[in-house]
């Protein structure tokens, strides 16, 4: 394995690898796979991985890729119609992260070249990805997701998580979180599409968080 596959071709390397060795790893832990993306259900959540390819793949005497990881609820969807998970493929889940981000001694890119040994590679990525998934299960609920939202997200799924708490009456939480907004971006130039935002979001909540100061009335046009 040390000089890739017989071709050389790094790409069938990776392609090799994730088939033989890291989607078993997580089929094992109860992920269905599509492509370099992975995804299980823990009713009410759901997890994903996604293998994200560096760009320079194909230009460069290596292969590289991200590791980006979810944790959505079908709670927060079914309360938010209309908001498709299309395009990014962790789209709707109010984790959204790079795998450094939850276990931080994890390497930003995994680079390989065809002096690796590919083996060992795969076993480095599954003990890493371990690790990954016991932190994403700190999470079993849909009330301790959205927790982690308004705590740790500021541009990730805001209006979402705005619309979700406003869709199940938690305004002490919304109240909160949108104070949290207010206070990092309310004096920037882009307060204005957050305020729109918000206020569509929230509904009928909206005159509730306007007159706590933390929301501007919208201008009639």
């Amino acid at each position: 394995m040390g000089e890739g596959t017989a071709d050389g071709s790094l790409q069938q390397a990776y392609e090799a690898m994730v088939s033989a060795e890291v989607g078993p790893f997580l089929r094992e832990r109860g992920f269905d796979a599509s492509d370099s993306r992975f995804q299980r259900r823990r009713e009410p959540l759901y997890d994903m991985i996604d293998f994200q390819a560096d760009w320079h793949n194909g230009s460069m005497p290596w292969h590289g890729f991200f590791v980006n990881v979810g944790v959505g609820s079908v709670e927060v969807d079914s309360a938010c119609p209309g908001d498709e998970r299309v395009g990014h493929p962790l789209k709707g889940s109010l984790l959204q992260r790079r795998w450094e981000q939850l276990v931080p001694d994890l390497p930003y890119e995994v680079r390989f070249d065809r002096r690796t040994d590919m083996g060992q590679l795969a076993a480095a990525l599954c003990d890493g990805l371990d690790l990954v998934l016991a932190e994403m299960e700190r999470i079993g609920t849909t009330e301790q997701l959205v927790r982690y939202a308004v705590d740790n997200n500021l541009l990730i799924e805001y209006d979402r998580t705005c619309r979700y708490l406003a869709a199940t009456d938690d305004i002490a939480t919304l109240t909160e979180y949108v104070t949290t907004l207010h206070d990092f971006f309310g004096h920037q130039d882009r307060w204005s599409i957050f305020n729109r935002n918000i206020s569509a979001a929230v509904g009928r909540w909206a005159r509730v968080l306007q007159e706590r100061g933390v929301l501007d009335p919208i201008a009639a046009r």
